[in-house]
């Protein structure tokens, strides 16, 4: 008995006071599960520590390829977009708008600029045409031409063709073509002859021919197509008949 008492002295000499083997045990086998938790935390932490890593890799990789599209994307967008100007730069001398602006530009001055014509009247023996220069302008200058053919001549042995109760309804342009559209008058109050009704017609598609834009003339009386005339067939545009004015 006092060896066994020695052998517990030696193994728990805290015999007296302390704590029960049972306790101890507990408290190993506690130490030890806390030592396998911490080991078993550390693993984890480094791995959640590695995928972390590899996660800020592959953003850091992403945003890199992002960056590049979007520089990729600008580069392509300033190269279209210096294409576009110099297309539109390139275009701008051959446009049809500055081709139709310039043949309005054209036209606006063929009609408002001031014209000096001969108006023809008819020389007394009623053979020929003779003519009397006459200024006009506007854009009502085709009217005005066949106004002044209905006013007396300046020299007294000339002859007035068209009757003065004719009304001038108006004058078109179709191309080089005057269209000219007269009251029933003109056909109802001329003189009736077939010379005075060539010498009629003629000295109005001369007189408009003298404008350097008119090449031919169409007759309407009140808005429909004027074919015949006494004996002289209008169904076709008339030309200017130089042979019909007696010249000097």
């Amino acid at each position: 008995m006092k060896n066994g008492n020695k052998i517990k002295k030696r193994l728990f000499p805290f015999h007296n006071h302390l704590i029960p083997a049972p306790v101890i045990y507990t408290i190993f086998i506690s130490v030890c599960l806390l030592t396998v938790f911490l080991l078993s935390s550390c693993s984890a932490l480094d791995n959640l520590l590695n995928s972390s890593r590899l996660a800020g890799n592959k953003n850091d990789s992403a945003q890199g390829s992002l960056t590049e599209s979007a520089a990729g994307d600008d580069s392509s967008k300033q190269q279209a977009t210096g294409q576009g100007q110099g297309t539109a730069e390139e275009s701008v001398p051959g446009t049809q708008e500055t081709g139709d602006a310039t043949e309005t530009t054209k036209q606006q001055e063929s009609t408002d600029s001031e014209v000096t014509i001969n108006v023809y009247y008819a020389e007394a023996t009623g053979e020929y045409l003779i003519g009397e220069a006459r200024i006009v302008s506007g854009k009502n200058k085709y009217v005005d031409a066949i106004a002044e053919m209905m006013k007396d001549p300046v020299d007294p042995s000339l002859l007035r063709l068209i009757p003065e109760t004719t009304k001038i309804n108006g004058i078109t342009l179709d191309g080089s073509q005057a269209k000219v559209d007269l009251s029933q008058n003109f056909v109802d109050d001329r003189f009736i002859s077939d010379s005075s009704d060539i010498l009629l017609v003629y000295s109005i598609v001369n007189t408009l021919t003298g404008f350097k834009e008119i090449h031919s003339v169409q007759f309407f009386i009140d808005g429909q197509k004027l074919d015949v005339l006494g004996m002289l067939d209008l169904s076709e545009p008339l030309f200017r008949r130089s042979d019909l004015i007696k010249s000097g």
